[in-house]
């Protein structure tokens, strides 16, 4: 028996709470632990006070951006940022096409270091400027650029916002306290 590989259209229709489209293939996810929400909350906020000062675009979490086609994959960043230039590329109906400015993963115990870089490559070719990796547990960020080399931060330092987020700068002693 051939199995149908789904389009992102497809996909955007099915009664899902959590999941991604990787090559035409739905992959479920259950829910994560409270502490991913916590840390995502943390940047999202972090995030749109930014925005208030810059005006400079629009955030959100866990939306659905279409990546690649035939076959479709479709991410779902744990938060992302798009410039209103960059918005105006991707909008339409649906799940945004193409990739945010940034996305960001916060990693949850047990994925797997494969799966995680698949993401950072997937957001990188498909457009985005930059890519973070943040880990709860060892209170560290990966970050990722268009280059593709990745920088490890650790909780005395800060993440700055580089091209993606131009004069963003977020202590990670403020992204993982109390």
């Amino acid at each position: 028996m051939v199995k149908t590989r789904l389009t992102a259209e497809e996909f955007f229709a099915l009664p899902l709470e959590r999941g991604e489209l990787v090559d035409g293939e739905v992959r479920e996810e259950r829910p994560p632990k409270p502490e991913h929400g916590r840390i995502a909350l943390r940047i999202g906020y972090h995030l749109m006070r930014w925005l208030e000062e810059t005006g400079r675009g629009v955030a959100g979490v866990e939306g659905g951006f279409v990546l690649r086609r035939d076959p479709d994959r479709v991410r779902s960043p744990d938060v992302w940022f798009l410039s209103h230039e960059r918005l105006k590329e991707v909008a339409r109906e649906g799940f945004y096409e193409g990739a945010p400015d940034l996305a960001v993963e916060v990693v949850s115990p047990g994925e797997e270091a494969e799966e995680l870089l698949a993401k950072v490559l997937d957001y990188l070719e498909a457009g985005a400027k930059a890519v973070w990796l943040v880990y709860p547990e060892l209170k560290a960020v990966e970050v990722y650029g268009r280059g593709g080399a990745g920088r490890l931060l650790r909780a005395h330092e800060a993440l700055e916002g580089g091209e993606a987020l131009p004069g963003f700068r977020l202590p990670l002693e403020a992204l993982f306290g109390q």
